[in-house]
């Protein structure tokens, strides 16, 4: 189940994806935002959240479907750089979360900013 439909990510959120590339986008990085936040968001249920805690899940998982749409490609080789000639793509450790996700850095901002993704509760 996404966090975020495509009305939210089209009209709110002013996504650019088409309807289908982004419903399974939105899905797979609601996925990627549960295990950010150790499967607390399923355990304790969305609507039980507080509002403020929906918001920053909604901007994360927008966010974090974007990313997957620019960089998925080389988000699951199995390499952490590449380089051809003058050109070097590496995906540096600081935007890797729990779980192993490798995520845009404004997901792992939003989602900090709901106390979820502390390992300690």
């Amino acid at each position: 189940m996404a966090y975020v439909d495509y009305e939210y990510y089209k009209n709110e959120y002013k996504g650019n994806l088409d309807e289908d590339t982004a419903t399974k986008l939105l899905e797979e990085s609601s996925d990627q935002v549960d295990r950010l936040t150790y499967g607390r968001i399923r355990r304790k249920g969305f609507s039980n959240l507080t509002e403020y805690q929906q918001e920053m899940i909604k901007k994360a998982v927008c966010y974090q479907a974007d990313f997957i749409s620019n960089y998925g490609e080389y988000l699951n080789i199995p390499i952490d750089g590449y380089s051809a000639g003058g050109i070097s793509l590496s995906f540096s450790k600081d935007n890797q979360g729990a779980g192993g996700v490798i995520a845009d850095k404004k997901t792992l901002d939003y989602l900090s900013q709901t106390g979820l993704t502390v390992r300690r509760l």
